[in-house]
């Protein structure tokens, strides 16, 4: 390969990799509180959310259940910020507090998916208030 076609090749790589790595970086709460308030605001957000305070009971009490029963004393109220592909597959899950309730709950939210949401790379919230 001549020396001026490895360099725009090389600089190609170097991009695109940028790309996949700006991808991965994890979501601040705050700009996820954001996009959550942001979708809140149109009516097919609503009516998401909605369905999905439907939709996470059904599928997710038992695991909340077992959450709650490994996680001892540590039993704060939470707040989870979840992100969703545009298939409803679960891509990030945000803690408020961390807790191990909350984190042992995002371990299953992690390998799953909900209803496919409005957009891709949408974002909701759901607050864990316990009963102690």
């Amino acid at each position: 390969m001549k020396p001026t076609m490895a360099l725009p090749a090389l600089l190609f790589l170097v991009w695109g990799s940028m790309l996949v790595l700006a991808d991965d970086k994890p979501t601040s709460l705050s700009d996820a509180r954001a996009a959550v308030e942001a979708n809140l605001r149109t009516a097919e957000g609503k009516a998401y959310d909605q369905q999905l305070g439907k939709e996470f009971p059904q599928k997710y009490l038992d695991t909340m259940k077992q959450c709650k029963q490994s996680a001892g004393n540590d039993l704060a109220d939470f707040w989870m910020l979840i992100k969703l592909d545009k298939n409803g597959a679960v891509k990030e899950v945000l803690l408020s507090p961390a807790t191990k309730m909350a984190a042992c709950a995002r371990e299953t939210l992690l390998k799953s998916s909900f209803s496919p949401p409005p957009h891709a790379a949408y974002w909701v919230s759901i607050y864990m208030k316990l009963a102690h």
